[in-house]
């Protein structure tokens, strides 16, 4: 009877439908609209679109109700049909920024924006999509800065003050926050957003009570807001109060059987008591009824630990898809690509979490662990510790209970607040490593040694820690123990790559490159396609003077299609003098995929170096189209290298122009003005880029640089100084402090700062090639000074400088003729070097070749002064007599 019903009321409304005019009907659905009822819309909208596919106006509110049902691909494809058929059509433009904003999709978006703005100069609705699109990319100063001009424009628009709230929340302001919901809440008490709003700030304030009083007070005002009742049931579970949270969960199913609500509570109950089957159960049951990132995240670790892992990670993906900036999700898919052993694959997942907030203490300690997986261990080591220094506790949770902890509260896609300190999954290799890393940062190098020789057990997983024993060692000069600790680690796995690449680092590093090269392979023969170890023989190659054997590796590097191959092989010929035959293994690889911005940038600089600045900056364009600031920064330097300024400025003032409150677009007119040495001009520009962006450390960095070229080092030191009180971890602003000294003449403070940096990591090469040079100097070891020289150059083969050092460092340990190849290379890379000059006219002198030495130390002399002038003039005298 009660199916009848409902069918004679579906036949009734059809009818009426039918009945009626499309006119009528856009009305009808007008008004349930406005009555916050975008269901019932949807059918009157699409029943006057089947009277007229043509009513442009029916499908323009179509698309709005889809979107007020969040819907945004149909609203998206509706708004894109409006525009078809009336392109002058402004509104839609809006409209689509919106949709794009709640997608997540901020540059669409800003796009979409900035035109309507073009047309509607200051309009407030304008200016508000254009700065939640700022928002939504984490650009909260621009964000800031759209807001207040369309608050201005309107101070009465509560819309505005809501999302000024949100962002300044997101940008550390709380109290302001707070000012702004409460100013909303007197006007409007019955503003559900604010209120929602209000409650969540709360919570993420700390502030649980208070949170739990406002939802209380939402469902007192409405007792049908579902999603207040939900949120009290999350509070409820997060005090691990489980029996009142389930109760919630059965009472909202029972008022709500047909919302998704109550059932992913009770999923959450479920899983919380670790009764997976029940909670995957109820958690496929609120997808079916209304599918959201929540469920599909804990239907994912339901997944995850019943080791079904190939489903834990298609629900992280499907996240992914919707809501590329999920922390939770991405970190998840990156644990789930560790546990099948898919290591490459998860640290490109964990480093995208890293470059949006490189204080994730948790992201660093999942990248310690997966490096260590591979037998990176000053990697490893310098991610663990900065997870440690990040978060204290870390260790103490992980020597407790050895869980990953996902409770930061960064769930930026609103769907929870909920501390999700799910991964019940005890890993005992990364407690171990953490252990060692607090031990070594303490100093205390032999407990860290016997913590790692602890966990030996005889099996395949002793290779990370044979790998990462054998680091200790070398470090404490034991160098047989650690070779002999890589052989172990081979032993036991042979197919470990990271013990074929340390082994060849060490042998590479003691001059013995036979050994180094048949390291590596032995490596290859496991893994042809390894890419460490192609670009290992070839670097090793080309230093041994053995140049047939290097291309044929950077060929096969390049065989590979990854961009990393592709561009060490163009790096080779561009070495040789061969720009035409660069420019063809960069085209061919374009031609499969034409969207690899490394590889046009690559393209560009070539075409640069030959002149070709018109067609360098179509290329450029090419890298716009991808990534704007880079696409602008590099047409800019294309047109300072070709001495075009007034184009120059140009460029960088539509950036300026398009991202008023950002700091970049300023630090490229500094640029400029600095490529053309009018340094005040510059100045100027680097303080416009610290007013619009306080927290800039890269402004800060300009200051110090641009005050050092007026040889004011007083100021440059002390922006040096400010850029690290903004990121006391920023390897940009140690360096700078380091090459600051290094220039003055403080060598001995150089070389501890320069240090300090590698002992963080060996990848960062301006560090690692003047420590290299200082050590070969005199200041260090020279056997460590040809170890990091060569580590240098195996990070990046094309830099003529890295080759000098490379040089210069073979030199000082007495390989004269490996010394000249690569100082021969490097002069010719870099002709109007006078130390490069002067290194090779040292090299000939001491393999006893006299007449090339007179030579190169007369073309020193000829280039005008350096540092290194007095030495040469001298040596010259030396080698006439």
């Amino acid at each position: 009877m009660k199916f009848l019903t409902i069918m004679l009321l579906i036949l009734l409304t059809c009818t009426a439908c039918g009945s009626k005019t499309k006119e009528a009907l856009y009305a009808e659905g007008v008004k349930k609209l406005k009555e916050s009822n975008p269901a019932a819309a949807v059918v009157f909208f699409k029943n006057a679109l089947e009277k007229d596919a043509n009513f442009s106006d029916a499908r323009f509110e179509l698309g709005k109700a889809y979107a007020a049902l969040g819907k945004n691909e149909q609203a998206e494809k509706e708004f894109q049909k409006v525009l078809s058929q009336n392109p002058s059509r402004d509104d839609v433009l809006l409209e689509l920024a919106r949709v794009k904003n709640a997608s997540g999709k901020g540059d669409e978006a800003a796009a979409l924006a900035e035109q309507y703005l073009a047309k509607h100069p200051g309009n407030v609705e304008g200016l508000e999509a254009l700065g939640i699109s700022c928002a939504v990319r984490k650009k909260y100063p621009e964000a800031q800065n759209y807001l207040l001009q369309a608050l201005a424009a309107d101070p009465k628009r509560s819309t505005t003050k809501l999302e000024l709230a949100s962002v300044t929340f997101a940008a550390g302001d709380a109290a302001k926050a707070k000012s702004l919901l409460t100013e909303v809440l007197q006007s409007e008490p019955r503003n559900f957003k604010a209120l929602y709003l209000m409650a969540t700030l709360e919570k993420r304030l700390g502030n649980s009570d208070a949170a739990a009083a406002i939802y209380q007070k939402i469902v007192q005002l409405d007792e049908n807001q579902i999603n207040a009742q939900y949120k009290l049931g999350l509070l409820n579970l997060e005090k691990r109060d489980l029996a009142k949270a389930d109760a919630a969960a059965d009472d909202m199913i029972k008022k709500y059987p047909k919302k998704g609500d109550g059932y992913r509570l009770k999923g959450l109950v479920s899983f919380y008591r670790k009764n997976y089957t029940e909670a995957m159960a109820s958690l496929q049951q609120s997808l079916k009824l209304s599918p959201t990132l929540e469920g599909y995240h804990f239907l994912g670790l339901c997944y995850y630990n019943k080791g079904e892992l190939e489903n834990a990670l298609s629900q992280f993906r499907i996240i992914l898809d919707r809501v590329p900036t999920s922390r939770q999700a991405r970190l998840m898919t990156a644990e789930t690509l560790l546990a099948q052993k898919r290591t490459e694959d998860a640290i490109t997942e964990i480093k995208r979490v890293i470059a949006a907030d490189d204080s994730d203490a948790v992201a660093h300690n999942l990248l310690g662990t997966a490096y260590m997986s591979q037998g990176m261990f000053n990697e490893a080591m310098r991610e663990l510790n900065r997870a440690t220094q990040l978060d204290p506790k870390l260790v103490t949770a992980h020597l407790k209970k050895g869980y990953f902890y996902f409770s930061r509260g960064k769930n930026e896609e609103g769907e929870t607040e909920l501390a999700t300190a799910v991964q019940a999954a005890p890993n005992v290799l990364n407690t171990r490593l953490l252990l060692a890393s607090y031990y070594q940062r303490q100093g205390k190098s032999a407990k860290a040694l016997s913590v790692l020789q602890a966990g030996l057990n005889g099996g395949k997983g002793d290779a990370p820690l044979y790998n990462a024993v054998a680091a200790l060692q070398f470090s404490g000069g034991q160098k047989a123990e650690g070779v002999k600790a890589l052989e172990n680690a081979k032993r036991v796995d042979p197919s470990f790559p990271a013990s074929y690449h340390n082994l060849a680092g060490y042998y590479a590093a003691s001059g013995d490159y036979p050994r180094a090269i048949a390291e590596l392979g032995e490596l290859l023969k496991k893994d042809p396609k390894n890419m460490r170890g192609l670009l290992g023989i070839a670097t090793l190659s080309e230093v041994s003077g053995k140049d047939a054997e290097a291309l044929r590796y950077y060929q096969k590097a390049a065989e590979t299609n990854a961009p990393e191959g592709i561009l060490a092989l163009a790096g080779y010929h561009q070495k040789k003098g061969a720009p035409q035959k660069a420019l063809s293994a960069i085209d061919d690889a374009l031609k499969q995929n034409n969207r690899v911005v490394p590889l046009l940038e690559a393209k560009g600089r070539i075409l640069l170096s030959q002149k070709e600045t018109s067609k360098a900056i179509k290329v450029f364009d090419e890298v716009e189209a991808l990534d704007q600031e880079k696409g602008i920064a590099l047409k800019i330097s294309a047109y300072v290298a070709a001495r075009n300024g007034a184009k120059a400025i140009d460029e960088a003032g539509r950036l300026i122009a398009k991202h008023p409150g950002g700091a970049q677009g300023y630090l490229l007119l500094a640029s400029v003005y600095q490529g053309v040495n009018d340094l005040n001009s510059a100045i100027a520009e680097a303080n416009k880029a610290v007013k619009a962006d306080p927290k800039s450390v890269e402004a800060r960095l300009m200051l110090g640089r641009l005050h050092q070229a007026k040889k004011d080092f007083t100021s440059a030191a002390a922006y040096y100084q400010e850029a690290l009180k903004v990121k006391p971890d920023s390897v940009p602003a140690q360096f700078a402090v380091a090459s600051l000294l290094d220039a003055t003449g403080k060598k001995k403070e150089a070389v501890a700062r320069y240090r300090a940096i590698v002992d963080h990591g060996e990848s960062y090469v301006p560090a690692l090639n003047n420590l290299a040079y200082l050590y070969a100097d005199g200041y260090g070891k020279k056997e460590e000074a040809l170890r990091l020289a060569i580590t240098a150059f195996k990070l990046q083969p094309g830099d003529a400088g890295v080759l000098d050092t490379l040089g210069y460092a073979l030199l000082k340990n007495g390989r004269y003729p490996d010394s000249i190849k690569a100082l021969e290379r490097a002069a010719t890379l870099m002709p109007s070097d006078p130390t490069v000059k002067y290194h090779l006219g040292l090299a000939y002198h001491q393999s006893g070749n006299k007449a090339k030495a007179q030579q190169a130390l007369a073309q020193c002399l000829s280039l005008g002064e350096c540092a290194d002038t007095p030495a040469a003039r001298t040596l010259l005298a030396q080698v006439k007599k």
